[in-house]
């Protein structure tokens, strides 16, 4: 289950760095909640496929550019955590960033994303992930994006 898993997170930044978000909004519960930094700001998170493509028309409104770059997946209990970076152009700035982020991954019994968590911090992301499990139930297995394997 864990790779099918992975597989899905794999194929979700794919579809994102795509523009892909029909096909992205079919790997999404109806009920997804995303919490991100811009969910921060406004004290609750995304909610929904509308709650998506509203969060997506934030980052487009401060970003002309936003790609994800998969380094490694991680498993962890029954989430998956996707670490990487995020590389953007201000819209407004036109200044480049690169900032390193992690998603922690959570389904449903249909293998959809139910909640998504999206850190800054990578090492914040690991311990929330792990935060909470019986201590025999928390255990990493690291894989690279196949991309970087070949």
């Amino acid at each position: 289950m864990s790779q099918e898993r992975q597989r899905l997170v794999q194929l979700a930044v794919g579809l994102w760095n795509e523009r892909d978000i029909s096909r992205l909004t079919e790997l999404l519960d109806p009920a997804v909640e995303l919490e991100s930094p811009f969910s921060s700001v406004a004290g609750e998170p995304y909610r929904g496929h509308a709650g998506i493509e509203q969060w997506i028309a934030d980052i487009d409104q401060q970003f002309a550019e936003w790609e994800i770059t998969l380094h490694e997946l991680r498993h962890v209990g029954d989430r998956v955590i996707a670490v990487g970076s995020v590389e953007a152009r201000g819209r407004g700035s036109d200044v480049s960033l690169q900032v390193p982020a992690a998603t922690v991954c959570e389904f449903g019994a249909d293998d959809r994303f139910t909640h998504l968590h999206i850190y800054l911090d990578v090492e914040q992301a690991l311990g929330e992930a792990s935060r909470g499990r019986a201590s025999g139930e928390s255990r990493a297995v690291t894989e690279r994006p196949a991309e970087e394997r070949s």
